[in-house]
């Protein structure tokens, strides 16, 4: 029988020996020092945006709770998603970004203590839309969609998507369609009839010109209209039927008027608007600003569709 290179004894104390060299070594044993925790941006996502609109954002990741700050010039601001809309973890939060910018935007996921960026979020937004539903009953019927030009005309773009979200532009009529010029409404509601000076509806304070903001008014664009005072716009805007630009755009002379959209899509249906039954009405509309379309051209609704 072989004998063994061991005796009893030593052979029992050898499980322990091994354990405490290893623990000696960093190799074992319940000292060892534990690895931080680390939080980690794993992904961010975006619902569609919309200008001027609130834009969900959701961020997926490991210890979120720690402290993640989102940053973005897209943003007016950027709060937490309330608990009773989005609820948020350890491993999910969300986001509530206030898009006041369009075009290619980012957002950067910062760790809050240290400035860290853990994460870059990339989307797009692109121009406002908003379809008018217009019909007079006859010949003018579909649906006229403007293009805004919030990167160049903010305020004046701001001012219109306020009356497109209260609903102020509903049911109101074009009052003014003066062929080969422009067709004007936004002002009054329907009824208009003949014979009798319709009544403005109540407005938001005037806006500041933003003429000569490098948009003109060529044909289809679409301006703010106003008095002779230069900040005096509020409800009403025009479609210019042709291109306008040398009597309506801002020189070292003329004040101008602010452009701020255009038609791309219902350039048909504005066209109808020329050939629809016009009467003057004494006191409102005279026949050197055009005529009165009756039976009325009416906006049934104004949306944001974009």
């Amino acid at each position: 029988m072989p004998i063994s290179l061991y005796s009893t004894s030593v052979r029992a104390a050898l499980p322990l020996l091994t354990t405490a060299l290893l623990a000696g070594c960093g190799g074992g044993g319940s000292d060892a020092p534990a690895v931080p925790a680390t939080m980690r941006v794993t992904s961010a996502t975006a619902d569609t945006p919309v200008y001027g609109q609130s834009l969900h954002i959701t961020v997926q990741g490991e210890l979120l709770d720690q402290g993640l700050t989102p940053v973005s010039t897209a943003c007016k601001t950027i709060l937490p998603a309330a608990a009773t809309q989005y609820a948020s973890s350890a491993t999910t939060l969300h986001y509530l970004c206030d898009v006041q910018s369009v075009g290619n935007q980012t957002m950067e996921l910062r760790r809050t203590d240290t400035g860290a960026v853990l994460h870059t979020l990339n989307f797009t937004v692109p121009l406002p839309q908003v379809t008018m539903a217009v019909s007079n009953g006859a010949g003018v019927n579909g649906d006229v969609v403007f293009t805004l030009r919030s990167d160049l005309a903010p305020i004046t773009t701001a001012n219109f998507l306020a009356y497109v979200r209260s609903g102020f532009y509903d049911n109101t009529v074009f009052h003014r369609v003066q062929t080969n010029f422009v067709v004007q409404g936004g002002g009054y509601p329907s009824p208009v009839v003949a014979g009798t000076v319709p009544t403005h509806k109540t407005t938001n304070p005037a806006i500041t010109l933003e003429a000569g903001n490098g948009l003109s008014n060529v044909q289809w664009s679409v301006a703010m209209a106003r008095t002779t005072a230069a900040n005096s716009a509020t409800s009403e805007f025009f479609i210019n039927l042709k291109d306008n630009a040398s009597a309506l755009d801002k020189t070292a002379t003329n004040a101008g008027y602010a452009v701020f959209a255009s038609i791309t899509a219902g350039t048909d249906v504005v066209s109808a608007m020329t050939s629809a039954p016009c009467q003057t009405i004494a006191g409102f509309v005279s026949s050197a600003l055009g005529c009165v379309p009756i039976p009325n051209v009416v906006v049934s609704t104004a949306r944001q569709t974009r």
